[in-house]
């Protein structure tokens, strides 16, 4: 029996709820930003892996996606999402040849410029071309500049890499990506330097750059507004989190602000004791999140948000606990369906196979979610 257009009360739980008004919300801010900023904005979907939010935000005019994963690309390009001019860029290197087969594969299957991918050491290059050469394609490469993690140096050694790259017959050199992290403003306006710099260098040495792509969506408007980046890579946008929407844990990072869209609809299953009650959604439905942010999750009932004194996952249980007396453990009865708002929302995701989209209190869509478990 079919759950559409039943209300949210009848969905048998655990189960991963959008709220598709305060989604489309956080969509039309993102992109109404980024027509006014004058830059591209290309979605980090390893937050929401599925091929309808691709669509969804493409239609909104993004230039593409990012992914993660090799293995994340190659089923959302098999979804249907890179019509028109759209490509996916990967930003995770690999230095698996096999990987390395499949990544090329796929701009052979898909036509050059479908798939952009990111590297960082030479090696990778050479194969790269090397395979591209024997296809008689050339593979649309990026830089990626590091700010802490993978990457090379920014300045000189992003130069000489490039210079290398172009020398390669098999690779078409697009430009350097910086991801800066979710970072506060004076800490981002300083890689965003680095990054446009670098790219600034790069030109210099007579080397085309069309890319210049960094920003997370703690740091959108900081990096979407500097100039030279030419696209942003915000992902978690699309849920927001906790009451403040920042995305990253309960805290919001530059006064950044997204309605909180993504929950967990659990049941109440055991509430004898005045101290505590006991939900059917533990750590196999929801990830722990960001390590030391507490509370792990938020809890609503009938669309208030209640204050308790903490929650503990277990593997397949949820418990609120409350203080002695307080007023908030009477609003929970055994029975009762109630929302838990996770702290992190990407690792949420990826323990679901699907996502109940809601609007008015009613179940009118259920997405797949199209790259879960793709972690290759």
């Amino acid at each position: 029996m079919s759950i559409i257009g039943k209300p949210v009360e009848e969905v048998s739980t655990p189960a991963l709820l959008l709220d598709l008004d305060k989604f489309q919300w956080n969509i039309d801010k993102m992109f109404k930003f980024a027509r006014k900023a004058k830059v591209n904005v290309r979605p980090h979907s390893k937050t929401f892996k599925a091929a309808a939010i691709c669509n969804k935000l493409i239609e909104a005019g993004a230039c593409g996606v990012m992914t993660q994963k090799l293995s994340e690309a190659e089923v959302l390009q098999s979804s249907g999402i890179l019509y028109g001019d759209k490509n996916i860029l990967i930003s995770q290197e690999i230095s698996d040849p096999e990987k390395l087969e499949r990544l090329v594969g796929m701009t052979v299957a898909m036509g050059q410029g479908k798939v952009i991918t990111s590297l960082d050491n030479l090696q990778e290059a050479e194969m790269i071309s090397r395979i591209a050469e024997r296809w008689k394609v050339k593979q649309d490469v990026l830089i990626e500049v590091t700010h802490g993690r993978c990457g090379v140096n920014p300045g000189e050694d992003a130069v000489k890499m490039a210079q290398r790259i172009v020398k390669l017959k098999g690779l078409n050199f697009r430009g350097i990506y910086g991801y800066e992290n979710p970072v506060p403003r004076e800490t981002a306006l300083e890689r965003n330097k680095k990054t446009v710099d670098t790219a600034n260098a790069i030109r210099a040495a007579g080397i085309e750059v069309e890319i210049v792509s960094a920003g997370s969506t703690a740091t959108y408007e900081v990096t979407g507004t500097y100039p030279g980046i030419t696209e942003i890579e915000p992902g978690s946008f699309v849920f927001g989190a906790g009451k403040e929407g920042s995305g990253y844990g309960w805290e919001t990072i530059n006064d950044v602000y997204f309605k909180s869209s993504l929950t967990v609809l659990t049941q109440v299953i055991s509430d004898n004791f005045e101290n505590r009650v006991v939900t059917d959604a533990g750590a196999k439905v929801m990830s722990g999140g960001h390590e030391g942010v507490e509370p792990v999750v938020l809890v609503q009932a009938d669309g208030e948000y209640l204050d308790f004194e903490r929650v503990g996952l277990s593997e397949e249980h949820g418990t609120i606990y409350f203080k002695e007396g307080d007023p908030n453990r009477k609003k929970l009865r055994w029975g009762q369906k109630i929302e838990f708002t996770p702290n992190h929302c990407c690792t949420t995701v990826n323990q679901h196979d699907e996502i109940m989209v809601v609007k008015d209190g009613y179940v009118c869509s259920i997405w797949p979610i199209t790259a879960r478990g793709k972690y290759q």
